[in-house]
Parts: structure tokens; C-alpha cells; sequence
């Protein structure tokens, strides 16, 4: 299967649905990836994973939501006032 088919296939598994580029994200960064991304079939522009590995992946899978840096306040650099 294709990146672009991922989405679809994890929502009939009943998994929680992620994009193609959240997928190649983690294909690409994710280091429990299980199938490396130079070993994946490659046709065309396109690599081909098997869902029968990819599938216990994405059930084991724990679910991080990311950080809000909008929110977080600025570090201060340097020592005391009047330093």
C-alpha cells in the first residue's frame, strides 16, 4: 500500500485516521517504524508498505498530541537584575 492509501486502511481497521504526510512523517522519523523506508518497494515515485506489518505498528501506537509553543513564555537570558 501507498502512503495515500494509509488514511482509508487505518480508518476501516477502526485505528485512528492520520494524513498520507502524518504517515511519511513517521516513515520517516518515527525510529519504530518497522519497515525503513530505503527497504520499501519502490514503484515509480511511490513506495509500496505491506499493512500486515504496518497494521501492529499503528495498534501499538501510542497517541502523542503535540505541544502548544504559542503558549510557552519567553526563556530569559542572562543573570540577576543589576548584574
Amino acid at each position: 500500500m501507498t502512503f495515500g492509501q494509509m488514511p482509508e486502511r487505518l480508518e476501516a481497521a477502526g485505528l485512528p485516521r492520520l494524513s498520507h504526510q502524518r504517515c511519511r512523517q513517521l516513515a520517516e522519523e518515527d525510529p519504530d517504524w518497522p519497515i525503513p523506508m530505503d527497504k520499501a518497494v519502490k514503484v515509480g515515485r511511490m513506495r509500496l508498505f505491506d499493512w500486515n506489518v504496518l497494521e501492529p505498528y499503528f495498534q501499538g501506537r501510542r497517541k502523542r498530541q503535540g505541544q502548544r509553543t504559542d503558549l510557552q513564555q519567553p526563556e530569559q537570558n542572562g543573570g540577576q537584575p543589576g548584574e
